[in-house]
């Protein structure tokens, strides 16, 4: 058995977020997006809504076809295309770890999460994200993973840089879809393990502006994951 040390343990958490997204990036789903800001009395002032498939084009290339966005009635702040990024970026999914290099990971130890031992690694950008360039979007927080599996369980943190822009703390938890036709992967560090993927992303944050404060809520939910398979038609030639 193979000696556990922070090295150790932060190596196999890539390794099963790589499985992780393979395993992902067969399935589609759906996203169901509620954004809104919230008056001193806890009313909603304001919200954006942006239901989703995640589905594959002809060259099987994922793409998101939007179901049902109404007009915004957000007025206190504006959603940008950050906002949007962040959805399907780190808000999503947490770290990058297609692009590991941009991060430094450190192992803080283990921790009951809802009577389940895990281990808990911190994330931060490996260099300062900067301001004038807000597509380079970097993920600061903590993950949480099953200290069986590997496999992250909850993610919670911020997506930088924030620049004139403000973003909110956030929380995205990932659970065993109940699917039938899920694909299975045999690796070695997962065994044979169910991969848990994102299940919802909660925010309730105050956002400073230079001139006002907004309380501003997220709540996503992703579900209906299916794994996605091309027709074949097979006939018997004579």
């Amino acid at each position: 058995m193979q000696l556990r040390t922070p090295q150790t343990i932060i190596d196999s958490f890539l390794r099963a977020e790589t499985e992780l997204r393979q395993a992902l990036n067969q399935h589609t789903f759906k996203r169901d997006v509620v954004l809104q800001t919230i008056g001193r009395d806890g009313q909603v002032t304001g919200q954006y809504v942006r239901n989703s498939d995640f589905v594959f084009n002809d060259r099987g290339e994922r793409i998101e076809r939007v179901t049902y966005h109404p007009p915004s009635t957000i007025r206190e702040m504006r959603i940008t295309k950050e906002d949007v990024q962040d959805l399907a970026g780190a808000q999503l999914l947490g770290v990058d770890i297609t692009e590991s290099a941009k991060y430094h990971l450190a192992y803080r130890g283990e921790e009951l999460l809802n009577g389940k031992l895990v281990y808990v690694v911190s994330v931060e950008p490996a260099v300062q994200p900067d301001p004038y360039h807000m597509n380079e979007r970097y993920f600061r927080g903590t993950v949480w993973m099953d200290a069986t599996t590997y496999q992250t369980v909850k993610v919670s943190g911020a997506v930088e840089p924030q620049g004139k822009q403000r973003f909110p703390r956030f929380e995205t938890w990932r659970e065993a879809p109940n699917f039938s036709n899920s694909i299975t992967f045999e690796p070695t560090t997962l065994s044979t393990a169910r991969f848990a993927f994102p299940s919802r992303t909660e925010a309730d944050d105050v956002l400073h502006f230079p001139k006002r404060d907004v309380n501003y809520r997220i709540r996503v939910r992703y579900h209906d994951y299916k794994l996605f398979a091309s027709t074949v038609s097979v006939k018997e030639l004579d």
